[in-house]
């Protein structure tokens, strides 16, 4: 910026040097100037002043940004969290469970498995799951088995267990074909067989569950060609579609229950 003499107008200006006792508040963002043609000595704002200015104006915009995202966040809060299930979707449930729906008793089950809307509560989660399975739930079927498997709210069952899961993947549920597939591999509730380990986990993956096509390959590696033909004829014979499924609420009892 040009600097202008006031007194004469002319551009013919340079610095000054401030004196001792021209140090104040008033001209901590002024600078001296004086005037070649007059010698007039004047006083013009401060490069520092502009700077100053800058950072303060910066400052201003980053400030008014913070509280935005602060308003942004808080009315964020304050959205209200979806209800839980109220009481009368609860009651609704357990008249249905109460009257052997199975659907109804499978998501009670759930419910307390979880403690969504309800206590968490696996005794009772267990109590709901083993009466959906029983009446041919194939999600229950699984979960129950995989309850016994853990023992969540009943005593460990390996056996108990593998019962369930085989009933559950023999309808075609993936992740029961999976998880029996483990069994197998594992010797969980039966002897080690990697056999019928490939067939189920050949099964699962053919749904495209997660890591079963891994598991199939891994275990593949420990079998003959002749173990392997007779394991993917075995599973082209349960993945076969079934002329005659049985009803959602038929009751299915898995053997020695």
């Amino acid at each position: 910026m040009q600097r202008k003499c006031p007194q004469c107008g002319s551009l013919h200006v340079r610095r000054s040097s401030v004196r001792a006792s021209e140090l104040t508040a008033q001209r901590i963002l002024l600078s001296p100037y004086r005037c070649r043609d007059c010698r007039e000595r004047f006083w013009v704002v401060s490069r520092n002043a502009y700077y100053l200015a800058t950072l303060v104006g910066v400052a201003l915009v980053v400030g008014a940004l913070a509280w935005s995202i602060g308003n942004m966040r808080e009315e964020r809060a304050s959205i209200p969290e979806p209800a839980a299930p109220q009481a009368g979707r609860i009651t609704d449930l357990a008249k249905l469970a109460d009257k052997g729906d199975p659907a109804a008793e499978y998501e009670l089950a759930m419910m307390y498995m979880t403690g969504f809307g309800v206590p968490k509560n696996e005794t009772e989660s267990y109590k709901w799951l083993e009466r959906s399975a029983g009446h041919g739930n194939t999600a229950a079927q699984y979960e129950l088995g995989l309850a016994l498997r853990d023992g969540r709210g009943a005593i460990q069952d390996f056996r108990g267990a593998i019962t369930w899961i085989s009933l559950a993947a023999e309808s075609g549920f993936g992740k029961a074909q999976l998880a029996l597939g483990v069994m197998y591999r594992q010797g969980t509730g039966t002897a080690v067989d990697h056999a019928k380990a490939y067939t189920w986990f050949n099964l699962a993956a053919a749904q495209d569950v997660g890591g079963a096509a891994v598991a199939r390959d891994e275990v593949r590696k420990l079998l003959s060609p002749a173990e392997i033909d007779l394991a993917q004829s075995e599973a082209r014979r349960l993945g076969a579609p079934r002329s005659a499924a049985p009803e959602t609420g038929s009751r299915t009892r898995p053997p020695g229950h």
